[in-house]
C-alpha cells in the first residue's frame, strides 16, 4: 500500500494522536495523481528491464532531471520505486502490476482511473439530491476525439483489470459438460471470454456490445490469437430483442459488470432476454460488486460502496445478493450460488437455467 506506516505511526493514529484525515487528503490524492503520471510517461516501463540513473531515466522519457527527480523521490517514499547506488528499479509490485512485462499488468486501468475521479466532481449533487446527476459515458457522442480517446482508455482500462483478476473467477467456475457456446453480455474489451476459450478449447465466445467497445474486444482477440473463435456482435442489450440477434442457444452467458450500471427493472428486463438465449442447463455467471458479500473486509466494503456512490452520480447503483437472487429466479434460474473471492469488492454468482 502506497501509505506505509511504521508501527509507531500505525498506534499513534489508532490514538488518534496523528491527524489520520490528512493522510486521506490530501496526501493519498497526490500519490494517486503522481503514480498516474508515471504510468502515463511509461517510467515503470523503462525500469522493467534494467535500473537506471535519474540522467538516462530524463532522457528517455524526455523530462527534465530536476523535475523527474522529484518525482522518483516520492515514488521510492511511496513503494513504488528503490534507489540503489545511483540507480532506481521497480519494486516487485511494481515490476508485478504496472509493466507489460507482467500478464498481471493494470496500468492501462491506472491511467484511466482520473476518468473515474471526474465522476466525483457531481458527488455533493448526488448526496444532497440522492438523483442521478450525469450520464453514463456510454451515452455520450462518441464521435468527438476527446470522447473517443476516453473511451479508449475506458475500455483498455476495464480488459486490464479483467486480465490480472480474472484468473480467479475462472478457477471457481465448472462450465456444463460439451460447453461450445459462449455468449458475454456488454462484454466489450472480451477479455473475460478469452480467459474462458484458453481453459476450455472447444469453447466460442460472443461478444454482443457497442460498436465502441467491441474495437477493444477485437484486439483483445488478435492478441490472445483467438480471432477464429471469437465473433462480435453490435447491438444495444437494453433496446435489442437477442431473438434476433441469435438464432442458436448458448450453453453458457456471462454478465459481467453490468448491474450497477442499471437500474433494477433494467437488469431484470436484459437477464430475462439473456436467459432466453441459454440451453437448458445452461450456466449463467455473474460478477459484480454486491454489498452484502464484502466478508467482513474493510478493503472490500469501502471498494463497493465507492462503487455504489460513483454509479449513483450516473444513474446505477449496486445490489445485494438477495436482489439478485431474486432476479435470477424470478427469469428461470435456479441452483444460485455465491462464491468468495479473494479480489476485494468482487463477487461471483452462478445459476442454472432450469
Amino acid at each position: 500500500m502506497p501509505l506505509r506506516l511504521t508501527p509507531l505511526e500505525a498506534l499513534l493514529g489508532r490514538l488518534h494522536l496523528l491527524p489520520v484525515p490528512l493522510f486521506d487528503t490530501p496526501l493519498a490524492p497526490g500519490i494517486a495523481k503522481m503514480l498516474v503520471t508515471a504510468c502515463e510517461i511509461g517510467l515503470f516501463e523503462s525500469l522493467s528491464k534494467q535500473q537506471l540513473s535519474t540522467q538516462a531515466l530524463a532522457e528517455r522519457l524526455e523530462c527534465h532531471p530536476d523535475g523527474l527527480q522529484l518525482l522518483l523521490n516520492l515514488l521510492v517514499s511511496a513503494g513504488y520505486l528503490r534507489r540503489r547506488k545511483g540507480r532506481y528499479a521497480n519494486t516487485r509490485m511494481s515490476q508485478r502490476w504496472l509493466t507489460s512485462a507482467s500478464s498481471l499488468s493494470i496500468a492501462p486501468y491506472i491511467i484511466h482511473s482520473p476518468d473515474i475521479v471526474a465522476i466525483w466532481n457531481h458527488i455533493d449533487e448526488v448526496i444532497r439530491t440522492n438523483s442521478q446527476a450525469m450520464r453514463m459515458p456510454y451515452e455520450e457522442d462518441a464521435s468527438s476525439p476527446e470522447q473517443q480517446a476516453m473511451l479508449a482508455r475506458h475500455y483498455a482500462g476495464l480488459a486490464s483489470l479483467a486480465t490480472a483478476l480474472g484468473s480467479e473467477v475462472i478457477r471457481h467456475v465448472r462450465l456444463p459438460h460439451g460447453s461450445t457456446r459462449l455468449l458475454d453480455v456488454g462484454g466489450s474489451h472480451a477479455a473475460y471470454s478469452a480467459l474462458f476459450c484458453h481453459k476450455y478449447p472447444y469453447l466460442n465466445a460472443t461478444i454482443l456490445d457497442i460498436e465502441a467497445g467491441l474495437e477493444a474486444g477485437r484486439q483483445t482477440a488478435k492478441v490472445t490469437n483467438l480471432e477464429e473463435r471469437m465473433s462480435f456482435v453490435s447491438g444495444d442489450i437494453v433496446q435489442d430483442d437477442f431473438r434476433d440477434l441469435f438464432a442458436e442457444p448458448f450453453d453458457v452467458a456471462l454478465y459481467f459488470h453490468i448491474a450497477h450500471l442499471l437500474q433494477p427493472e433494467l437488469n431484470q428486463t436484459i437477464l430475462r432476454k439473456v436467459v432466453g438465449t441459454l440451453r437448458p442447463g445452461g450456466t449463467l455467471i455473474f460478477v459484480d460488486q454486491v454489498t452484502d458479500q464484502t466478508h467482513g473486509s474493510h478493503l472490500a466494503s469501502l471498494i463497493v460502496q465507492f462503487m455504489a456512490l460513483t454509479m449513483t452520480t450516473c444513474g446505477g447503483t449496486c445490489y445485494s445478493f438477495t436482489t439478485v437472487k431474486d432476479w435470477l429466479e424470478k427469469v428461470g434460474m435456479h441452483q444460485v450460488r455465491s462464491y468468495r473471492l479473494l479480489t476485494p469488492g468482487a463477487s461471483l454468482i452462478t445459476a442454472i437455467k432450469q
